[in-house]
């Protein structure tokens, strides 16, 4: 299991939230792959925990769709279909697509914690740690739809931003942006900021839309090429 060497951090009276917070990131980095069984057994002994605290955990991460209960093959990490990717992205474009609507709209205020969003995700390319960029990438795309100023959708997206950064951190793992074209993928970011810095609707609309099929088709290829066989096993 590739969480060894981090166990020592769960102390006895560990609860389900500490176990789940640790198999996320361990899901998250790509220590956990796609596909890979999560054995009740194995993790209550390796953690030194309960089945049950185990048990728990692993029913946090599948509420937030990053683990799956499969059909006689038990708790896997999940492996997401094409069907999954359009959905996932559906939502995304739709929220993004109504803040780009408001651009117009928007106060000084609203804007300056967009800009924000963008500035720690430039401090975190700077700093080329993978998954720090992965957070701050999502994190500018939660400001982008905070920008519609509604605490439901907001709330909304929170529900699917674990999903929505298991996409992204899969992306990274995939083809290295971080590493590859950090400079490009920032500018991309950057333009859209602007955008609604311009109040410029119609140029914010386009620059999310595109950026968010551009993750799209890459995800899908990924899926496409994903091996299947892990859960034969």
């Amino acid at each position: 299991m590739p969480v060894d060497g981090r166990v020592s951090m769960l102390n006895r009276g560990t609860t389900a939230e500490e176990v789940a917070a640790l198999l996320r990131e361990t899901i998250m980095d790509g220590r956990l792959k796609p596909g890979e069984q999560l054995r009740e057994e194995g993790l209550s002994a390796q953690f030194d925990v309960s089945r049950r605290t185990v048990r728990d955990a692993l029913g946090i991460l599948a509420r937030e769709r990053i683990v799956r209960h499969y059909r006689h093959k038990g708790s896997r990490v999940v492996l997401f279909t094409e069907a999954d990717i359009h959905d996932l992205y559906r939502v995304r474009k739709t929220l993004e697509s109504s803040a780009a609507a408001l651009a117009a709209t928007l106060t000084d205020a609203q804007l300056q914690r967009l800009t924000e969003a963008f500035d720690q995700l430039a401090e975190a390319t700077t700093s080329g740690r993978a998954q720090a960029i992965v957070q701050r990438d999502l994190e500018f795309h939660q400001a982008v739809v905070g920008l519609i100023g509604s605490t439901r959708v907001d709330d909304f997206f929170a529900d699917i931003a674990v999903e929505m950064r298991f996409a992204l951190s899969i992306l990274e793992t995939t083809y290295r942006e971080s590493t590859h074209r950090p400079a490009e993928a920032l500018d991309e970011h950057r333009a859209i900021c602007q955008a609604f810095v311009r109040r410029d609707a119609a140029e914010a609309g386009r620059l999310v839309q595109e950026h968010a099929e551009s993750n799209e088709r890459l995800l899908v290829d990924v899926v496409a090429s994903t091996d299947i066989t892990a859960l034969a096993r």
